[in-house]
């Protein structure tokens, strides 16, 4: 009889301090939700801010990089500018001692030969015609502006 007496106050008080724990627990978590949709209301501003903030670095150095990449480009094409004028110089003194089928021919098949690995070497000859053309179109407006006797 003892024993089911203390059996039975054992259930109760574990049946009561579960339920007090369950009550205790679902009011806790309802404060802390409510506690954690203060705060996000409170510092949702701060975290936009530094979301935009963060972004305007992001763009920002998106827009180095892109800077960097276009000096770095027009630094190449200044740095084959003044390798070009260097080597047609060059090429005044020039005596070639075998075949040469003209002043430019190694430097177009160069010019071809790193085109190729892009795919655009037909660009090359399109280029070269045009250069040739435009010279000979500006040499013929030149002598046609010349005055004779003068």
């Amino acid at each position: 009889m003892m024993a089911q007496f203390l059996g039975w106050i054992s259930t109760f008080f574990q049946r009561t301090f579960g339920s007090m724990m369950g009550y205790i627990s679902e009011l806790f978590g309802y404060l802390f939700q409510k506690l954690f949709d203060l705060l996000e209301l409170l510092f949702r501003p701060f975290f936009i801010l530094f979301a935009i903030i963060f972004y305007f670095f992001f763009q920002l150095g998106k827009l180095v990089l892109l800077l960097f990449m276009l000096l770095l480009g027009i630094g190449k094409i200044f740095f084959a500018l003044v390798k070009g004028i260097f080597l047609t110089l060059a090429g005044f003194t020039f005596t070639p001692s075998t075949r040469n089928d003209g002043a430019w021919t190694n430097v177009f098949n160069n010019v071809v030969g790193g085109l190729d690995f892009y795919q655009i070497d037909t660009l090359a000859y399109v280029l070269l015609f045009l250069i040739w053309f435009s010279t000979a179109f500006v040499a013929i407006k030149l002598l046609g502006s010349m005055k004779g006797g003068d």
